[in-house]
């Protein structure tokens, strides 16, 4: 290709053939996603101990929690619009530090205030990194790639847990809970070290922000080494089909005035009993009997069985729909009650446990997909971030309510308390059954617009 000649970008990464430099990419996201979730963990696999140690309430650290998905969402929101602005590669360094220099700091905390504020701070990085990663993987990855792409790279977040739980099997009755925040902080830093040397920046990004870098022609020669790029090239981008201008009164017009409460409430009511779990695991298992070390390891099994339900999930989503959702849902519903039953061994505690987060992880994540699809293009983007608003808020509020209920209630009426959410989530998910073979009426389908912007 003539170096005077105009490059347009999407076309060329959207049929480009995979080679060492994507790779090497993907595995840097990869990586980087699986110490997210390490750090996400590390608090929960050190509940128990802190909870001994420091002679704490369950509410204590049920707020902890709720403190850590609300910074989470702020992370979000503020990493987000960083991203747009000065890179997807830059904010991603940001983010890992902002999440490594604090989880440092906790192993110096002395109080539940300052373990509080170092909680908030932490998830602000961790919940901003997970966003950028899987832009950047989208805006890299061939057409024909890109969603597995991102489904691949999002086992790591997955595997993080598990990984954690495992070391703090090992480390915490050896060195104590701090020990954890030690590894967690000292691998993000490196990781940092590590991104900054070799994590490319996103062509695409570069060729809206930077199209005349050196930045741009470097990258993109990396990545597409049989194309001529010179001084004197130009870019384009071919932007992505514009969108319509949505109001929000169009997500309650005709039958979604009924659909679009009934996700939100669906959102709620599974993140408010998912994240409780998800959160409250090593404490459950010890009240089970179990000691410290095997409450960690607990953690880890859910980690890595719950990678598997998801995969088991991902088979038959697609043909099942909602009845794969309801099923996983049923699952986690039936595994909690079980647990309230009388002269339960350790081991039964241990596995009901397990079995519920497992299938508790496969429904959550199946969630966004299938939602997509009851709101038209137009408003489908809207549609489905106001429900995981909703989700977050969830979130938020369960592990709070958790500690509450964990002060006054025993094993068994705890899983029962943590059950009546997805007794409601599996109605819901009925109910969407019954609704996703009707057409949706009452929002407007725009063809896109085909543009592209001069780079």
């Amino acid at each position: 290709m003539d170096a005077r000649q105009t490059i347009h970008i999407g076309p060329l990464l959207d049929d480009m053939k995979i080679n060492r430099t994507h790779i090497g990419i993907f595995i840097l996201c990869f990586v980087t996603l699986f110490v997210d979730g390490m750090d996400f963990a590390a608090m929960i696999v050190a509940a128990p101990s802190i909870l001994r140690d420091w002679q704490l309430d369950p509410k204590a650290i049920g707020t902890i929690f709720g403190a850590g998905n609300l910074g989470m969402l702020t992370g979000a929101l503020i990493f987000g619009r960083l991203g747009d602005i000065y890179g997807r590669r830059n904010c991603i360094i940001g983010g890992v530090l902002a999440y490594s220099l604090p989880a440092l700091a906790t192993t110096f905390a002395n109080s539940f205030e300052h373990l509080l504020i170092l909680r908030f701070l932490t998830c602000i990085g961790i919940g901003g990194v997970l966003p950028l990663v899987i832009s950047l993987i989208t805006e890299g990855a061939p057409k024909r790639l890109r969603g597995s792409s991102v489904l691949l790279a999002q086992i790591g977040y997955s595997l993080g847990p598990g990984t954690i739980g495992a070391v703090a099997a090992l480390l915490i009755p050896r060195a104590g809970w701090p020990s954890i925040f030690i590894v967690v902080g000292t691998i993000g830093l490196l990781l940092s070290v590590l991104l900054y040397f070799i994590l490319p920046e996103s062509v695409r990004f570069l060729a809206l922000k930077k199209p005349q870098s050196d930045e741009l022609r470097q990258t993109l020669r990396r990545l597409a080494p049989d194309v001529a790029v010179g001084p004197q090239t130009q870019f384009i981008l071919d932007a992505e089909p514009a969108k319509a201008r949505v109001a929000l009164a169009d997500l309650f017009q005709g039958r979604l005035a009924t659909i679009t409460p009934l996700l939100w409430a669906i959102y709620f009511t599974e993140a408010l009993t998912f994240i409780t779990l998800a959160s409250w695991i090593p404490v459950l298992v010890e009240r089970g009997g179990a000691s410290p070390a095997h409450a960690s390891l607990a953690f880890a099994y859910a980690g890595f069985c719950g990678l598997a339900a998801q995969l088991l999930l991902a088979r038959v989503i697609d043909s099942l729909g909602w009845l794969a959702t309801l099923a996983a849902v049923i699952i986690t519903t039936l595994a909690l009650l079980s647990l309230s039953m009388a002269d339960l061994t350790t081991t039964m505690v241990v596995s009901l446990i397990v079995i519920a987060m497992s299938f508790a992880v496969a429904a959550h994540n199946s969630l966004n997909g299938l939602v997509a699809s009851f709101y038209p293009t137009a408003i489908r983007s809207n549609g489905v971030g106001l429900a995981s608003g909703a989700g977050r808020v969830g979130a938020i509020v369960g592990p709070i309510i958790g500690g509450h209920l964990m002060s006054e209630l025993s094993l068994g009426g705890m899983s029962i308390a943590m059950a009546i959410p997805y007794i409601v989530t599996a109605i819901l998910c009925l109910i969407f059954y019954a609704l996703r073979a009707r057409p949706v009426s009452g929002a407007n389908e725009r063809a896109p617009a085909q543009e592209h912007t001069p780079a």
